[in-house]
């Protein structure tokens, strides 16, 4: 079984929404820095925050997603520190960091893709929580099971 999922920044009541809309199938409105995920759910996740938090020595914290509603239980909020670890990976110095990262996550997730794909993932993911922290919003997983 795959997954179907989307991270996402925003305010708690637009996540709500904006989960309600994704559960129906529709395309959401608005212009909510997202990125969609494919085979990607809490758990894989939480793993790329851990390699990614051992990566730019960010120290510890909460890097576990949670849902936030019982009546959607599909979407997930990702703890601020989390989203600053993402954002430190972003304004890393570090030349390879990104590929390092995708590559440990690669060895360390039951993902079927390559460090090269999951390299664009952990980018797309960095910018949508860069873009979160500049709007002052959280970020937010939404899965469905496929």
């Amino acid at each position: 079984m795959g997954v179907l999922g989307e991270l996402f920044a925003g305010a708690h009541a637009t996540a709500l929404e904006r989960a309600d809309v994704l559960d129906a199938g529709e395309i959401p409105s608005g212009a909510a820095p997202h990125i969609e995920l494919t085979e990607i759910g809490p758990v894989e996740l939480e793993a790329l925050g851990e390699v990614a938090a051992r990566a730019v020595r960010f120290g510890s914290g909460d890097l576990e997603v949670s849902e936030i509603d019982l009546a959607h239980d599909n979407l997930y909020r990702v703890p601020p520190f989390f989203a600053e670890v993402l954002v430190a990976l972003g304004d890393s110095e570090e030349e390879d960091v990104v590929e390092d990262v995708a590559a440990q996550w690669a060895a360390e997730a039951e993902i079927d893709a390559s460090a090269e794909d999951l390299a664009r993932v952990v980018e797309a993911v960095v910018a949508v929580a860069t873009r979160a922290a500049e709007r002052g919003e959280d970020l937010f997983l939404w899965t469905k099971p496929v």
